[in-house]
Parts: C-alpha cells; structure tokens; sequence
C-alpha cells in the first residue's frame, strides 16, 4: 500500500467516525483537525485531477458555506506542498458576495465539505443537489464577478444511495442560461458506510 493509499484508509477512517449513523455532518471535527486538514486538501485536489482538471489553472478555490471555509485552506496548503499557488474566498452568508481576494478573470473552484442529493432546507452548512438553488445562487454570485468557473468540488457526496453525477447542470438566477460543470468528490457517502 502507497502511502498515498495509506492517508486515504486514515482520512475515510476519520470521516467515518465524524460522520457516525448521521444523515449529514459539517466535517469540521476532521477538516479543522492537526491531524485532518492536510489530508482533506490532498484529498480533495486529487478528487479535482481524477476528474481531468489541471491544478495549475485553479487561481483561487471558494467556499459555498460555513464548513467549506476549513476546507478551503486545506486546499490551499496542499496546493503549496505541490508548489502551487491558490487564494481562498468565501461566499457572504449574509448578503450575496463574495469576501477574500478580488477573482474576476481568474479560474476558480467552489468548494464544499459535504454536497448531498438530499432535499434539507440551506442552513448555511448544506449545499443540495437535488434543487440546487443555493448552488444556483453562490454560482451566479461568482460568475458575476467575472471568474470562470472551472468545478464544483466537495470532500464527501451524497447521501449514499444514489448515483453521484459526473458533472451539474446549473442555471444562472439571473438570465437562466445553462452550464455543465464537472463535479469531484473525495469520498461518496457509501464510501464512509463500507
């Protein structure tokens, strides 16, 4: 077993335990963990290169909610272990912008520590794939902003019966126009309950 083998079994066994019997967790007891957060950055760009991204075009990674925040910074550290350079942003929970460095005309990633099918109301720590209004709107609020999109990434998805899509279709909240969006995740939800 590879070492990188080996920190994968580690972080899926420390998710498993965050995660227990429940439906939904904000994963911070791993991502804001000594042991934990540089696992989750590794995980989570390596989740963004199976899917074909080239890390060296990501200019900043953004957080979708609360507990995408930690994970962020997880990115950004791996990314300095692998000599590259990424800023982070967060969405306003509050008011629809953006806060952390300026990203028009950079490519970017939004980020989040757990993207589930599930149909739960936003509580500012939830994205949802089933009616993603709140993916929706924190794409719009980015777009706008003149950054390009490159992915939509998460360390967990789903909710562990479904199949994860490959890539979101998202619509702008503003003019309805249409894109597909590769979607990579380090770990499936199933994953955690094997």
């Amino acid at each position: 077993m590879t070492d990188r083998d080996e920190n994968m079994e580690c972080l899926k066994a420390m998710l498993r335990e965050e995660v227990g019997s429940n439906p939904f967790s904000d994963l911070f007891g791993v991502t804001m963990s000594a042991k934990g957060w540089s696992l989750c950055g590794r995980a989570v760009l390596s989740a963004l290169e199976r899917s074909g991204l080239d890390l060296a075009r990501i200019g900043a990674v953004g957080a979708l909610s609360p507990a995408g925040v930690p994970l962020v910074m997880c990115c950004v550290a791996a990314a300095k272990e692998r000599g590259l350079s990424m800023d982070a942003f967060s969405m306003d929970f509050v008011y629809p912008s953006l806060k952390g460095p300026k990203v028009d005309g950079r490519d970017v990633v939004l980020v989040d520590a757990w993207i589930s099918d599930l149909g739960y109301i936003q509580t500012s720590s939830l994205i949802t794939l089933t009616e993603r209004q709140e993916l929706e709107l924190d794409w719009s609020i980015v777009r706008d902003s003149g950054a390009h999109i490159l992915a939509v990434a998460s360390l967990v998805a789903g909710s562990g019966a479904e199949e994860i899509p490959e890539e979101l279709e998202l619509k702008d909240v503003n003019t309805g126009a249409a894109e597909f969006v590769p979607f990579a995740y380090a770990f499936s939800k199933k994953d955690l309950e094997e």
